[in-house]
């Protein structure tokens, strides 16, 4: 197995201040203890730090900047003490992300200056895509973002801690500190991590967590340039997905589903202060699921705790064959000293096993000569069946069949059955090669009444091997029972 050590939250509260030779000392103290719990618990292979380094300062801060850069060196030298005393001080093995404590408050309003609506409705102006304008409650003033550049700026500190920190890491993939994706590699590449950062237009008067799509689009289409199998493919944000409907400071839940459709199997976030296993689906015509683990906070005080938890982080222990993982939860239920904590979700114990449904295939792997203009026409299609011109990507895809391989495959079953013409998907997947493609030739089959071909295909991929007795015993069943209906 491969085993992630997932921390977050590492903000300190001066009402509760920790250090961090205090941190280091009791979560070593309780790794010794894990081959003793039931059940046992690995050490780390890798380390995740879900976002929120530093506290940050509130605007107008007297202290600002010098403040700051003293919270952002406490940060470098509890990753730099962790990673020396949990991976052997290989920075590469440590996985960090900004969060929304992480944005300079003070930095992003120098780039503000007040606006008027002039005579426009202010809650039209504040939800445009991308918005400039911000709202100041305390000021009852509206507000437009007019310096970009300093705007970006708001996560220069963080940046510059992340490039110190990252110095003399050997990696596979070029880091870009203030770009709002970068891809790790783990397990000897059997894992490929992508790290997000969920404060894309997150500032000192807007508080929302986001990934913008194009964020997503981007980080896939680096992610099939790359040559090689990952077996497994993790998502690394920031933001929790599940805040109630007056709250403004969560992910939209649709993100994960964006990440679900991408091949993304494991996500790992922090924010809401405890931690939590969740699964979340997408249906297509099969379902496709990813386990969703949140690790509670490491550092913070008991007012910026939710009631009834502690300090606490996580143990992800990933099986070797990447489709399931157990997650221990350790918490600190005296203080200075960690234990097995609990998930208050399942029942109050100090794990849980997730699973999901298998990472697809990635086949696009000319990542040298020629493997521009492959990710070119790739983006090309994926943005014609995303306008719903499904004519014009079938007609690309089938003149480029041989360069694209097997992910031109998909991308055909996904434009036919999205154009719903059953009769070509049928002739397409009259082999299908895994679940997915099984259950878009069956929705062909029943749409066109043609049961006899759909009992042929179900026949033959009962031979192939590639589904497992539970796959196939829901989709005869739910063969069997369309074909009931329309008689």
């Amino acid at each position: 197995m491969y085993t992630v050590m997932h921390i977050s939250d590492i903000h300190r509260s001066e009402a509760d201040p920790i250090s961090n030779n205090e941190l280091l000392s009791c979560i070593i103290t309780d790794c010794e203890r894990f081959p003793n719990e039931t059940p046992p618990i690995s050490k780390p292979d890798a380390i995740v730090i879900s976002g929120d380094l530093v506290r940050g300062l509130p605007l107008e801060a007297t202290d600002y900047p010098a403040a700051l850069e003293q919270q952002y060196n406490q940060a470098f030298d509890l990753l730099t003490k962790l990673a020396d005393a949990f991976v052997e001080g290989d920075p590469s093995r440590v996985i960090v992300i900004p969060g929304n404590h992480d944005v300079d408050w003070n930095m992003a309003r120098r780039a503000m200056m007040p606006a008027s609506a002039s005579g426009q409705n202010i809650h039209t102006l504040l939800t445009l895509p991308n918005s400039p304008y911000r709202w100041s409650w305390k000021d009852q003033q509206l507000f437009r973002i007019v310096d970009q550049v300093v705007y970006d700026n708001r996560f220069k500190s963080f940046c510059e801690m992340y490039k110190r920190f990252y110095k003399n890491a050997r990696l596979r993939f070029p880091l870009v500190p203030n770009r709002y994706w970068n891809l790790f590699e783990l397990a000897d590449g059997n894992i490929l991590l992508c790290a997000f950062n969920s404060c894309a237009n997150n500032d000192c008067f807007s508080f929302c967590g986001e990934i913008p799509s194009d964020v997503l689009a981007q980080s896939h289409l680096a992610l099939l340039k790359q040559a090689g199998a990952h077996s497994l493919r993790v998502a690394v944000w920031h933001h929790d997905v599940q805040g109630p409907p007056r709250r403004s400071d969560y992910m939209d839940l649709d993100t994960v589903r964006l990440m679900i459709d991408k091949g993304y199997r494991l996500g790992m976030h922090g924010h809401q202060h405890k931690s939590d296993a969740s699964p979340y689906s997408l249906h297509t015509f099969e379902k496709h699921t990813i386990a969703v683990l949140s690790a509670g906070s490491l550092c913070a005080a008991p007012d910026d705790l939710p009631a009834g938890f502690n300090r606490q982080y996580n143990v992800v222990e990933v099986s070797d064959d990447y489709r399931r993982a157990r997650v221990h939860v350790r918490e600190m239920n005296v203080p200075g000293i960690f234990a097995h904590g609990r998930l208050a979700s399942l029942g109050g114990r100090s794990y849980a096993d997730v699973e999901w449904t298998p990472t697809p295939p990635s086949s696009l792997v000319d990542s040298g000569r020629g493997g521009g203009h492959v990710i070119r026409l790739v983006e090309e299609i994926e943005g014609l069946i995303s306008i719903e011109l499904y004519d014009n990507a079938i007609e690309q895809i089938e003149q480029a069949r041989d360069i694209l391989s097997h992910y031109g495959r998909q991308l055909l079953s996904k434009a036919l059955f999205n154009a719903q013409k059953w009769e070509k998907l049928v002739e397409h997947l009259a082999n299908p090669q895994n679940p997915d493609e099984l259950a878009k030739v069956l929705r062909a089959t029943v749409a066109l009444k043609n049961w006899p071909e759909g009992e042929r295909i179900l026949r033959i991929s009962e031979r192939t091997g590639h589904f497992s007795n539970a796959t196939l015993k829901e989709y005869k069943s739910w063969f069997a029972a369309e074909k009931g209906i329309s008689k």
